[in-house]
């Protein structure tokens, strides 16, 4: 018993340090990171805990016990201070990107990125053993590329998604860059399902991470993947529906390696959506925010390392403001994070950001179109003709997808 008022005392204690520790910094907190609104004259105690309750009820978080809500009191304290010297240091270009207090603000950057970043060992050596891999695809070498791109507006970008708290970024990525080169395609753009690839895909790890590439071979070996809505996402590792796994809406036939240069990304993001892997682990990148990309191209801290990949997220686009070059990267943790779930990656850094890619194109196979996505190609059942026009009308010789290595 003693023990446990001693332990409920430091709590106490902790807690109005924090709030007395934190008065300073709330008096200076911009209007834009409050959540609610902040009014500068209520610089007291209580104005703190309103601000953390105003920012839990934004994004409906709960806690399991007082000892995880003091905690994540804590981080949330700590990282406004963090916010509010990182912005203000945001002088070296008026189109930098800023920090906030988005969905991860009481996460420590450990916790955050146990969470939500990958958890497998990242073996660049066990993803190439699997399969014998193919030449670099020459496609990608040189290209004809537009000023900008935003295949959104070609429609054919599904909504952002989130994947919650399961890992399986690998999982979104793929299927985006999958749903791209169909509605490409086909001209339809259907969402495809995570969830199978999570419950089903056994070479890969669920929600404790996985490879694109193994979720393109499980593509393959199923000969398809079903659609979200007949194989809706609950966010945890499940058992394989064998029924809906016999819905087989798209399927693919092989992919390709990209070489790993700008230029190369670029002609691949030319003919689709493209999977990649990026470093997500810093503090900046967890806690990035933005109105526009005219004002939130990320410039933060990236590890150059493909070994320091942990997140998958899919390129739907690239272009420039003011002389700064930037790419349009759908992410999927919801619309909370980022500018509107998108980030928006400052190009042409020599890849100075974690990108490292392959790709995959297009391939006949009798009267069938092979359509390949991220790593992978998908395939309707259309008269190659047919496709093979539509493909002209866009410009297009071939539909090409992109990812990384590995991610979470």
């Amino acid at each position: 018993m003693q023990s446990r008022t001693t332990t409920n005392a430091l709590v106490s204690f902790l807690f109005l340090f924090l709030f007395l520790w934190a008065i300073p910094v709330w008096c200076s907190l911009p209007s834009e990171f409050s959540i609610a609104g902040y009014d500068p004259g209520s610089n007291t105690t209580g104005r703190a805990l309103e601000l953390f309750e105003e920012w839990r009820m934004v994004h409906r978080r709960v806690y399991r016990d007082p000892a995880e809500k003091s905690r994540g009191l804590e981080n949330f304290l700590i990282n406004i201070e963090y916010v509010l010297s990182r912005n203000a240091r945001k002088t070296t270009h008026s189109l930098s990107h800023a920090v906030g207090l988005n969905r991860f603000a009481d996460l420590s950057n450990e916790e955050f990125k146990a969470k939500y970043l990958s958890r497998i060992p990242r073996v660049r050596e066990k993803r190439r053993s699997r399969v014998e891999r193919n030449d670099v695809d020459s496609a990608t070498l040189s290209c004809e590329a537009p000023r900008s791109l935003d295949w959104r507006k070609k429609e054919a970008v599904t909504a952002v998604k989130d994947q919650g708290d399961c890992g399986s970024c690998w999982a979104f990525s793929s299927t985006g860059a999958i749903e791209g080169i169909n509605a490409i395609a086909t001209g339809d753009l259907v969402s495809l399902s995570e969830q199978e690839l999570v419950d089903c895909d056994t070479t890969n790890e669920g929600c404790e991470g996985g490879y694109m590439d193994y979720a393109f071979e499980w593509v393959i070996s199923n000969e398809g993947i079903n659609t979200e809505s007949n194989y809706p996402y609950t966010g945890q590792d499940g058992t394989c529906s064998t029924e809906k796994e016999k819905i087989k809406v798209v399927t693919i036939d092989e992919y390709k390696d990209v070489a790993e240069s700008e230029n190369a990304l670029l002609c691949a993001v030319v003919q689709q959506p493209i999977s990649v892997g990026i470093d997500g682990s810093s503090l900046d990148f967890q806690l990035y925010t933005g109105v526009s990309e005219t004002q939130g191209i990320y410039d933060g801290d990236c590890s150059s390392n493909p070994d320091d990949i942990d997140h998958a997220v899919l390129i739907v686009g690239y272009g420039s403001q003011e002389g700064v070059d930037y790419w349009i990267v759908k992410n999927s943790w919801g619309t909370s994070w980022g500018i509107k779930g998108y980030i928006y990656i400052k190009r042409n850094t020599d890849l100075a950001y974690g990108f490292n890619v392959e790709i995959c194109h297009t391939v006949l196979r009798k009267k069938l179109v092979a359509v390949y996505l991220s790593w992978e190609n998908t395939a309707y059942s259309m008269d190659a003709v047919a496709i093979r026009m539509q493909y002209a009308a866009l410009g297009l010789h071939t539909a090409v997808l992109m990812t990384t290595p590995f991610v979470m």
